[in-house]
């Protein structure tokens, strides 16, 4: 089916956001699937993965609709947990987002922040942070293996004075990278960074310095 797209015409924090959750949790694979005559055709799948229907029904199924006007479809997977997988498939949006800066394909290792206005970064840090962030250490923070997104958010932490820990490791001829912030601090990343994800908030509510 051919979805008729309104784009969104520039960077705002929804869509920030937006990228922020595709980066962390999303994907815009390579398919390709055979038609009834043989031939293949392309396909132009955007998906996200999560474990949380709630965040996903409350957060990303809304965030998307309001900007492309488009609901994604619900497929359920079970694998040891069960985890969700919203879809859709449209041209128009696949293009959109590779074109502002979406790494198409396996992104883990080469994954980026989109060139967008530095008065964003704190929304799409936040996308991030609701999807691949968690308990790091003894604190909250995120993993990931690429170094551009390992240095954007230690960027971040440093300019907003946000004190933290950063522990590279090497792998199979690759550094990976953790960072994350303590305990004692975890709650500073609230003032700075919207997230929403209530477990993620929570989380980082349940310690309370002394």
């Amino acid at each position: 089916m051919i979805y008729q797209v309104d784009l969104p015409k520039r960077w705002d924090k929804d869509l920030a956001y937006l990228f922020g959750l595709l980066v962390g949790d999303g994907s815009l694979p390579k398919t390709k699937s055979r038609r009834p005559n043989g031939k293949y055709q392309t396909r132009y799948d955007i998906q996200f993965i999560s474990n949380s229907l709630e965040f996903c029904e409350s957060t990303y199924i809304p965030l998307f609709k309001r900007l492309f006007g488009l609901t994604p479809r619900k497929e359920i997977r079970i694998k040891k947990n069960i985890y969700y997988i919203f879809r859709i498939e449209s041209k128009m949006i696949y293009s959109f987002l590779k074109e502002r800066g979406y790494i198409v394909g396996r992104k883990a290792k080469i994954a980026k922040v989109p060139d967008m206005p530095k008065k964003y970064h704190s929304d799409f840090l936040a996308g991030l942070l609701d999807t691949d962030g968690g308990k790091k250490g003894n604190g909250f923070g995120l993993s990931t293996a690429s170094d551009k997104l390992a240095k954007f958010c230690i960027e971040y932490f440093k300019n907003n004075k946000i004190p933290f820990n950063s522990c590279p490791w090497h792998y199979n001829n690759h550094t990976y990278h953790q960072i994350y912030v303590r305990k004692k601090d975890m709650q500073k990343i609230l003032k700075t960074i919207p997230i929403k994800n209530k477990n993620k908030i929570n989380f980082i509510k349940s310690y309370t310095p002394r």
